[in-house]
């Protein structure tokens, strides 16, 4: 298996009723090769529209908080929980994440990243195996150990930062740590 084959497989999957809503499927966008992933929740209306994660106004967010930390696509790979579309607004059905999950493991697997950076409650959740009524205040600033050696930092989503002003969030620092400290694992051996 390699991610062209797995991207073919997603796009073309039909295990949950998400598929319905696709119109394009949305796989990943950055380097393959990076040390760390970022793991967002599910494609919005604009990624749906393009076929790449965070291409929205939380994408742009997202390429704010890589540039403060100075990075570029070529020093992550950014992807999502669930690869199909799901409507602004609507809650994340269990199911939905279970029929995605396996195709995120494998990526991670062929990844290898040495970081995860989980992007939101959901996908958070989904990587640790916690309990969906954990609050993510609760996660975030830890780093957890994860499948095939990686380590999880769960933190904001640029959504809930943009609710609150973007980057005049009072959590927009909070978020930079959290991305910082995943820079700080991916320099690692």
């Amino acid at each position: 298996m390699n991610l062209e084959l797995l991207q073919q497989r997603a796009a073309g999957c039909t295990a949950c009723e998400l598929h319905k809503g696709r119109n394009k499927p949305v796989f990943a966008k950055g380097n393959p090769s990076a040390n760390v992933m970022i793991c967002g929740m599910v494609p919005a209306d604009e990624e749906n529209k393009v076929g790449l994660p965070f291409v929205g106004r939380a994408g742009q967010l997202l390429d704010k908080i890589l540039v403060d930390v100075g990075w570029t696509l070529e020093d992550v790979y950014i992807t999502n929980l669930v690869k199909c579309y799901l409507a602004a607004g609507l809650p994340l059905n269990p199911s939905w994440v279970e029929s995605c999950l396996p195709y995120l493991i494998v990526q991670i697997d062929l990844i290898r990243p040495k970081a995860i950076l989980c992007v939101g409650k959901d996908a958070s959740v989904a990587l640790l195996g916690a309990d969906p009524k954990t609050a993510l205040g609760k996660l975030r600033g830890k780093v957890f150990d994860g499948a095939f050696g990686t380590r999880i930092v769960p933190t904001y989503h640029p959504s809930y930062l943009l609710r609150g002003g973007g980057i005049g969030h009072k959590s927009y620092p909070t978020v930079l740590e959290d991305f910082e400290l995943a820079k700080e694992i991916s320099l690692t051996n």
